[in-house]
């Protein structure tokens, strides 16, 4: 049976070295937009054996596990007697960084429209055949690119009156691991490399004279990625078990739960 040579395996991390952003949207819904930028790994393994030797349904790709989402934002009413509120997504849940139903391990679903072939997860096609070089070079890509948005406006329910109050403060800080992993046609998984990455924006805002929520002071606006990449598993005691384990949550189904809100009827949560 063909084996992984392990000699010429290639995980190249690239980013554009621009900083994250935050911009103003009017909608609707009005919002404001937090975009990353891109994350881009290309990946390659080769496999080894005979000439003319099956390595039909070998699969090349990338699990990626969210273990910290702190996502949550403070609203501050015009005076103190209009009070303030605290909406909040944060989680600590590791969760599976994958399409919405997916069933399967991979970033890119192959049964969920997930990304295909050396562009994504790449399943040989059943019948392929190792050249007469004895080897194939196998290869797969991973893109990326985080966003969240917030609202400029809370209602707050606490208050008589239910009076606006505006976004004050936000961050937002997602944290990753992504590995690569070859699955054998019998289903056994072999993780190759791993690195860890996150992106962070953390803002105030203010409003305007015109009574508009703007842009006020940036705190952190980082995209950091691990230097060197690592060989193997992570052994993270945060997930170690349950690289492969498909019970765990999908991450978009997680940060799409309602949020959690706090209000007051003063600045206290603001």
């Amino acid at each position: 049976m063909a084996t992984i040579d392990a000699r010429h395996t290639i995980f190249n991390v690239r980013v554009p070295g621009a900083r994250p952003t935050i911009t103003a949207n009017a909608g609707p819904p009005a919002r404001f937009d937090f975009h990353s930028p891109t994350i881009d790994i290309d990946a390659s393994i080769r496999l080894k054996g005979v000439a003319g030797e099956d390595v039909g349904n070998w699969t090349l790709g990338f699990i990626q596990l969210k273990h910290i989402g702190t996502n949550h934002a403070r609203y501050r009413g015009a005076t103190v007697r209009d009070g303030s509120a605290l909406v909040t997504h944060s989680n600590q849940i590791v969760c599976r960084d994958t399409d919405i139903g997916s069933a399967e391990v991979w970033y890119d679903s192959l049964n969920s429209g997930g990304t295909r072939g050396p562009t994504g997860t790449n399943k040989l096609a059943a019948g392929t055949l190792l050249p007469a070089a004895e080897f194939l070079d196998v290869r797969a890509h991973l893109f990326d690119q985080p966003s969240r948005a917030w609202p400029p406006v809370h209602t707050n329910t606490l208050v008589a009156g239910r009076p606006n109050n505006y976004l004050h403060y936000a961050v937002v800080e997602l944290l990753f691991c992504t590995m690569l992993v070859a699955q054998d046609p019998a289903g056994t998984f072999t993780m190759l490399k791993h690195v860890y990455w996150n992106v962070i924006w953390e803002h105030t805002f203010r409003r305007n004279g015109a009574g508009n929520v703007v842009l006020d002071r940036a705190v952190r606006l980082q995209q950091n990625v691990q230097h060197p990449v690592h060989s193997g598993n992570p052994r993270d005691p945060k997930f170690f078990g349950k690289e492969y384990d498909l019970t765990l949550p999908v991450s978009n189904t997680v940060s799409r739960q309602p949020p959690r809100i706090v209000e007051a009827a003063d600045w206290a949560q603001g």
